[in-house]
């Protein structure tokens, strides 16, 4: 595709994020001035103690911490109309409290749309970060190391991000990221505007340059809503996988770079416009995923951990895309509106709001993060509540907390400066959530490789939503055909869904195996793709669920490895691509839907030399015979001819 295409933040609803560059309409200086005395007194204090111990009940030193349900689910609404589930978090209470774990010595990338660096939560882990410097990629009047948002903007996803990952604790305002001592440095390189998303600009944001080779985690909250196969030459992509391959084996004194990579929203939808919309139609009737995780080349790779999100009630959240490539699933929350609120506000002017008409999800709590500050901008906001015609403005203010009325049990104002919201969500969301996680963990051991904290987490990740058994649908010729598997162990005993990945990411178990590590990975070797030349077929599929079984010759017991990673490349031709699936089972017998049918591909071409990654064969043995199932739904497509594939593996050599 061509330079032009534009990464879009994965916020759900508020589809692509924009910045500030100070707190346009926040209240006087003296707040300023009491923040910034509250910051240098817990400095001061901590300094004493040499500890970072965060305790989010302590509602004096951490006020928004009892609604942070990612941190610690009690079954709070966090100012949405419904509540989780108690105990459908991160579990990261035994770092944060006992062991008082904060992230502390890890430097975090946020690579997004910005960030604003004098916002009190944020600033005191931005100065003072000696391992890397933000960098500004945008024309505009801010220096090159300050990525903050500017006046023409409004909401800024980055700003969001930064929180989730390491709000600093213990302030007395505000509340507490997943890492809350952990540095931070932004790169604002996912802005629409010309001459932003360039080859160069994407290397130097993820390790390639001086300014960003001394993090030790790249949060990456953006992705592809294409509706076709991303070009295999097209330069933005290949920027990334540039710095991924050289920052995992070069970055963290050769230990490597963790790159933590959003799957995406498009479960049920990628976009407002008439094609995305059409595109999207068949995976909604099916109850499939729309946008399969393998369709942006980057959450194909080893090298990146893809992160599904999950909702407080510990299941998939409405939005999340799936598919083979996840690795981990986090808490992102659905939307966080208060309809109780809203609908008082309409009531105002006799109006009401049509709910049954919206999706079902709307009123579940979403996360509380940091918001660019002031009242004018941002996800909270004042807006006007004495017009009628400002209705859809309080609609999108969604609750008090973001209208800034909400208190605590005190009768305390708890954003009366606007500087936090309680809506971020998405994917955008559970990667931040994961990325904090993962700076956890490596301050509980710094000498774990990018490969060990792989395997730590789907080691110790939570199996959540165990009963669910996928999804079955008709297919051509009125036949049944589980068109999405549930939960499966593999040969190797790790527990894995498309849905899910291995489960979700588990902090207290991570850190505890983390500080008692001792497995040994071995050298790390990628074979050549198998067969090199893979693409000799012509096959026909006949519709319906049987399909059409393909044996991949051999892979020798001399080529062994115990896998990492399996990437495929397949070719398949299609009037309508959107009716094929794709079905891949190992030399043990572990079946994985590397493909869904109903995708949103739907009649956009076919698919030619295709890359997708399935993690469901972790620790297995990659010798012997591996089986294709080439599936046509029927559903739409006249013809469905199989072209080839071929395989490549990664991981550790081991003699059979």
């Amino acid at each position: 595709m061509s330079l032009n295409r534009n990464y879009f933040a994965f916020l759900s609803i508020s589809v692509i994020a924009v910045s500030f560059l100070s707190a346009c309409g926040k209240n006087s200086n003296n707040d300023n001035n009491s923040n910034e005395q509250k910051i240098q007194n817990n400095s001061t204090q901590e300094a004493l103690n040499d500890k970072y111990c965060t305790d989010l009940s302590d509602g004096s030193k951490n006020p928004l911490g009892k609604f942070q349900w990612h941190l610690k689910n009690t079954g709070q609404r966090a100012f949405a109309t419904e509540g989780g589930v108690a105990g459908e978090d991160i579990n990261a209470e035994p770092a944060l409290k006992e062991e008082c774990l904060s992230g502390n010595g890890v430097s975090v990338a946020v690579v997004d749309s910005g960030m604003q660096i004098i916002h009190p939560s944020l600033k005191p882990n931005i100065d003072g970060n000696s391992k890397a410097k933000s960098i500004n990629f945008r024309d505009n009047r801010l220096q090159n190391n300050d990525p903050s948002p500017i006046p023409e903007d409004d909401e800024d996803h980055g700003t969001m991000v930064s929180g989730i990952i390491a709000m600093r604790s213990n302030l007395g305002f505000g509340g507490s990221g997943v890492a809350p001592r952990a540095k931070l440095a932004g790169y604002n390189i996912i802005q629409a505007e010309a001459g932003v998303q360039q080859f160069q600009n994407f290397v130097d944001s993820l390790g390639g340059s001086d300014s960003s080779k001394g993090n030790d985690i790249f949060n990456m909250s953006y992705g592809d809503n294409n509706l076709e196969q991303i070009s295999s030459d097209d330069p933005i992509t290949l920027g990334a996988l540039t710095a991924y391959k050289y920052g995992t084996r070069h970055l963290r004194n050769g230990k490597g770079a963790l790159y933590v990579k959003a799957a995406g929203n498009g479960f049920t939808k990628l976009g407002r416009d008439r094609p995305s919309i059409e595109a999207c139609k068949m995976a909604i009737k099916l109850g499939v995923t729309c946008q399969n995780s393998s369709m942006n080349t980057d959450n194909t790779i080893p090298e990146v951990i893809t992160v599904g999100a999950i909702s407080a009630k510990g299941k998939k959240t409405s939005y999340s895309t799936t598919g083979s490539s996840l690795w981990i699933s986090a808490p992102g929350g659905e939307f966080g509106f208060d309809k109780n609120w809203i609908d008082s506000q309409y009531a105002i002017f006799s109006k009401t709001v049509e709910w049954q008409t919206l999706r079902p999800s709307l009123g579940e709590p979403a996360i509380v993060t940091t918001d660019v500050m002031g009242s004018r901008y941002g996800m909270s906001k004042l807006v006007n509540y004495d017009s009628e015609f400002s209705l859809e403005d309080v609609f999108s203010i969604r609750n008090s907390f973001n209208a800034g009325y909400a208190v605590d049990n005190e009768g305390r104002y708890l954003n009366s400066e606007y500087n936090y919201t309680n809506t971020m969500n998405g994917t955008s969301s559970a990667t931040p959530v994961t990325s904090g996680s993962l700076a956890l963990i490596l301050e509980a051991n710094p000498n774990l490789t990018w490969r060990d904290v792989k395997y730590i987490i789907a080691k110790t990740a939570a199996k959540v939503d165990p009963n669910f058994s996928g999804v079955k649908v008709k297919v051509a010729n009125d036949e049944d055909y589980q068109a999405e598997d549930g939960w499966t162990k593999n040969a190797a005993g790790f527990n894995f869904s498309n849905w899910y990945g291995f489960g979700r990411i588990n902090v207290g178990e991570a850190v505890k195996l983390a500080k008692n590590y001792n497995v040994n990975l071995g050298a790390y070797t990628e074979n050549n793709w198998y067969p090199l030349r893979g693409y000799a077929t012509n096959l026909a599929v006949a519709p319906g669920a049987k399909g059409l079984v393909y044996k991949i010759p051999s892979i020798p017991k001399a080529a062994n490895l115990k896998i990492e990673s399996l990437r495929a490349e397949v070719s398949v031709d299609s009037d309508f691509i959107g009716d094929v699936g794709l079905e891949l089972t190992s030399p043990s017998g572990t079946k994985s839907i590397i493909w869904n049918i109903g995708n949103a591909f739907s009649s956009n071409g076919n698919l030619v030399n295709m890359p997708i990654q399935s993690n469901a064969f972790y620790g297995e043995n990659s010798a012997g015979v591996w089986t294709l199932k080439v599936i046509n739904s029927g559903l739409n497509a006249k013809t469905v001819s199989f072209k080839g594939i071929r395989l490549q593996i990664a991981g550790q050599k081991v003699s059979l």
